[in-house]
């Protein structure tokens, strides 16, 4: 073989070895989007669709979607960094007993989950999800005023999901009055009309050996346009994967 036919396949077995990494050497996040039902408010084929194009804009991230919530069942789901629920409607039967144990096993074990918007409604007889989600959206007790502007504050600096990242305004619902006890990290923050409190936007909790985030923004197609939304998502999303924030 001449020498520059073997420079070529040297070359070409090089970029195999490194494809799906970044040029300083990091492996790319591995992301399952679940996703499948939800309130006819929230389009969650456009949603999940939008939301995968957000983080794969910054090649940090590999990202797959299943519409299926049983793939929580699957030995596969250890295959991913980070699950990113990305549902909510309360009259949505459960999993199977296996798949709940499957996820809730996924996470214990190390796994780790971020939780967008209406997904804290889900599954309301499911007592360890929401231990999990650390909030949660109980029927009749949690709510929102109406779709509108507000400004996200931002709590806790020093974290490295908010860490650097200044005030901002969307165009948003602001979820109040979530039920939950478990000791919970609040990193952003909105003043609710509706409750007349202060209310955690975005939230860290620990389940087992997992990061576990909540994002409680992100209603419609349009409030994901945000800049601001898309910036903390892709943040969101690298923090719970590996516990630190490169992208920006």
């Amino acid at each position: 073989m001449r020498l520059s036919n073997r420079l070529v396949l040297l070359v070409g077995v090089v970029m195999m070895l490194f494809a799906g990494r970044f040029s300083d050497g990091a492996e790319k996040v591995k992301v399952l989007i679940v996703t499948g039902f939800d309130v006819g408010a929230h389009k969650w084929e456009e949603s999940a669709k939008l939301n995968q194009a957000v983080l794969q804009k910054s090649d940090r991230f590999d990202v797959a979607i299943s519409t299926d919530k049983e793939i929580f069942a699957s030995p596969k789901l250890g295959d991913y960094n980070v699950l990113v629920l990305n549902f909510g409607f309360w009259n949505e039967p459960d999993p199977s007993d296996k798949a709940k144990a499957g996820l809730l096993n996924y996470v214990k074990d190390g796994g780790n989950v971020v939780a967008l918007h209406f997904a804290c409604s889900s599954f309301q007889g499911w007592k360890e999800y929401g231990e999990m989600l650390g909030r949660v959206w109980v029927k009749g007790v949690g709510g929102h005023g109406p779709y509108g502007a507000f400004t996200v504050n931002i709590k806790d600096g020093d974290h490295p999901v908010t860490k650097g990242l200044k005030d901002f305004k969307t165009e948003d619902e602001l979820y109040a009055k979530l039920s939950g006890d478990a000791k919970i990290q609040v990193l952003a923050t909105a003043d609710s009309d509706w409750s007349g409190k202060t209310e955690p936007i975005v939230f860290a909790n620990s389940y087992g050996k997992g990061r576990v985030l909540q994002n409680m923004l992100g209603h419609g197609v349009d409030s994901k346009q945000n800049p601001a939304y898309q910036q903390l998502l892709r943040r969101c999303v690298e923090w719970a994967a590996t516990g630190k924030v490169t992208v920006d």
